[in-house]
């Protein structure tokens, strides 16, 4: 490992250096972006733009962006859309979800989750976002299992502008912004934004009180090439939420939290990149990077509650309330090279990163220590993708060999374990018009087991569970047509599944749900995404999704745990002049959370409003959701009880105001 990071800081110095002798070319750097480098070979993405960011991000955390697209749902502990939040993709959770930001892994190395929590406003800080549903090849960090989202920071090449932000609504849900871009002055560009925001949060005591600080700083040698670095700091204080309640503690209180009072947390967390990008010739372009991402913080743990709500209601109470301490430092680095031909573009790259992160567990809040043991993850993949176009087909490949081993030190000896992966993708795309085309791809992808799945869902080392690899080959379909007034797609997927971890509707003391292998499963289904304009004032946006996702048990078939067969999300959306008011209506199908299907979730419809009007350099905003105020669940889990739910928040209202000079 030590050496292959030795060789990207050195390729990245030496290009540094060398980038003035390079002559000029007729092409803009502007143009280029490092998320190019990592974007899949799938064709049926959706990309939320920066104006779409802009309207939309109210301070939310991102998973209730993603759940506007087909095949997604989101959900949280708080019953709003502030503080600890999860989003499922095809009924697959975020820790099989690779996530990036301008090509840096965001996803933790031990159990591979990105929580949003520690990133307050991060919306602020994209410029877009790019969702692939379905495996991908993903070049930069954890696996790509179920699907990949790619952030894209800020542009410092657009215009200055400096901006103002303030929001309130129920709960006391507060935000206030301030973001200044500079555009590019000679060879210096920047951006920098503050945040703080605070909701008490639907559920009783499970409050977000957070604040975050972002920067941008562009280099610009030529036109050629160009330095970057990108820095952002989180820091997250939440009231806890993360075990159910039953229904009659809902029924007597719809707000009623199954965490107690005394469990809280605080997190920081900061993330920095050091990248370089250009031009090396006419055809070649490369992009080397270095990344530093660290976390520090902690959250108490009220054993009496969690034993008597989950594990044994007979449990005798100790009053021990344990605090968790976690601390993780991941260092990485990606180097690629993209050279272009006439109808023929080759991409070589290697990515490499090493994960630590310390657990500690002290009793009743104070220093006595009940473990003391540290996680280490490296990772490593080497990756090359083509593609061809002749005439109006285009054919692409991508492969990609990745290692990762684990290995931990504690109070009881443990042997490293290690994975290798080889990953491929194979894709064509045939374009009958300008605007019509289709598309077909097969992937195929490993996926090793996190760290809750191999111990149980334990924080301290006691019983290996599990170490085996589960993979996926997934086979996707579709066609897309685009013009000034419709624009659709539409996709069809077939993920087969060998030896996956799925849920199995338990939680573990540190938690996170519990996962367990099965050797066969698969889910289909096919995504509808379509947006018409008949007329200027009037917009009808629909983001459908139809899939079957089952578990095979010899003749048995069980559905998966938190898998709805049918989401389907409706807008229409009224423009007149500067005033804009939209309809949205979301619905979810009953889904299990259980793996033997005795417990589910009722389907769930809610309809929401939304409005903003812009004069002059000042947008007004306003948001009502739940307007019928139906009563919905959008989270379960197995205890000694039976079943616990997530209940969501009832008819709520956020406004906003937005003022850029």
């Amino acid at each position: 490992m030590k050496k292959i990071f030795t060789f990207i800081t050195t390729m990245f110095l030496v290009v540094s250096i060398n980038a003035n002798n390079i002559d000029t070319l007729t092409n803009k750097l502007d143009e280029i972006t490092v998320v190019s480098f990592y974007r899949n070979s799938l064709m049926g993405c959706n990309v939320l733009d920066k104006d779409y960011l802009s309207k939309a991000n109210n301070g939310q955390e991102p998973s209730f962006i993603f759940s506007k697209l087909p095949s997604v749902f989101a959900y949280s502990d708080t019953g709003n859309e502030f503080g600890y939040s999860y989003f499922r993709m095809r009924g697959l959770d975020q820790t099989r979800i690779n996530v990036t930001i301008d090509g840096m892994p965001l996803n933790e190395g031990e159990d591979m989750g990105v929580y949003y929590s520690n990133f307050p406003d991060l919306l602020s800080s994209t410029n877009s976002i790019e969702v692939y549903k379905g495996s991908t090849i993903s070049n930069n960090g954890t696996s790509g299992y179920a699907g990949s989202i790619n952030f894209e920071s800020v542009d410092l090449t657009a215009k200055e502008y400096t901006t103002f932000y303030i929001s309130g609504g129920s709960w006391n849900t507060f935000k206030s912004s301030a973001e200044y871009n500079s555009s590019r002055k000679g060879n210096w560009a920047f951006n920098v934004r503050a945040t703080t925001q605070q909701s008490d949060g639907f559920r009783d005591y499970a409050y977000n009180n957070s604040q975050s600080f972002s920067t941008k700083i562009g280099y610009y040698i030529n036109d050629k090439h160009t330095i970057n670095f990108l820095s952002f700091s989180g820091l997250s204080r939440n009231g806890q939420a993360w075990i159910g309640s039953t229904i009659n503690e809902l029924n007597t209180n719809k707000s009623h939290n199954g965490c107690s009072e005394a469990e809280t947390d605080k997190f920081i967390q900061t993330i920095n990149k050091l990248s370089y990008k250009g031009f090396i010739s006419d055809k070649t372009i490369i992009t080397a990077s270095i990344y530093y991402n660290h976390l520090s913080g902690r959250y108490a743990f009220d054993l009496d509650n969690y034993m008597l709500k989950v594990e044994d209601p007979n449990w005798v109470k100790t009053n021990e309330i344990d605090t968790y301490h976690l601390k993780h430092n991941m260092i990485g680095g990606n180097f690629a090279i993209k050279t272009y031909w006439d109808n023929f573009t080759l991409t070589n790259g290697v990515n490499a990163s090493t994960f630590n992160r310390q657990h500690i567990g002290t009793y009743n809040l104070g220093d006595e220590k009940l473990w003391d043991n540290t996680g280490y993850k490296n990772d490593i993949n080497v990756f090359t993708k083509a593609s061809y176009t002749f005439k109006k087909l285009t054919i692409g490949a991508n492969l990609q060999y990745r290692h990762a081993d684990f290995d931990y030190k504690g109070d009881i000896n443990f042997s490293k374990i290690n994975w290798d992966f080889f990953n491929y993708n194979a894709n064509v795309k045939y374009d009958f018009t300008k605007n019509f085309n289709t598309y077909a791809s097969i992937t195929h992808t490993n996926r090793e087991p996190t760290r809750t799945d191999m111990f149980g869902g334990s924080e301290n080392f006691v019983e290996l569970y599990t170490t085996k690899a589960e993979s996926v080959t997934d086979y996707e379909f579709g066609i897309s047509y685009q013009s000034n007034k419709l624009q659709f797609n539409v996709n069809a997927f077939y993920m087969d599944f060998a030896n996956e971890l799925i849920l199995n509707g338990e939680i573990g003391t540190n938690g996170l749900p519990i996962r367990i292998n099965t050797a066969e499963s698969y889910r289909r289904g096919i995504e509808i995404s379509l947006n018409y304009k008949p007329t200027n004032w009037l917009t009808l946006i629909n983001n459908s999704s139809f899939s079957k996702n089952k578990v095979k048990d010899g003749d048995n078939k069980m559905s998966h745990v938190m898998s709805p067969e049918w989401i389907v999300g409706q807008d229409i959306l009224f423009t007149f002049n500067k005033f804009n008011f939209g309809v949205n209506m979301k619905y979810r199908s009953k889904m299990y959370i259980d793996l033997a299907n005795q417990y589910d979730l009722n389907s769930s419809l809610k309809f929401n409003l939304y409005a903003d009007y812009t004069i002059k350099n000042v947008t007004v905003g306003a948001k009502l959701n739940n307007v019928f105020n139906s009563t919905t669940y959008s989270n379960g889990m197995l205890s000694a009880n039976g079943a616990l739910y997530f209940i969501d928040a009832p008819t709520n209202f956020l406004i906003d105001a937005k003022i850029t000079f």
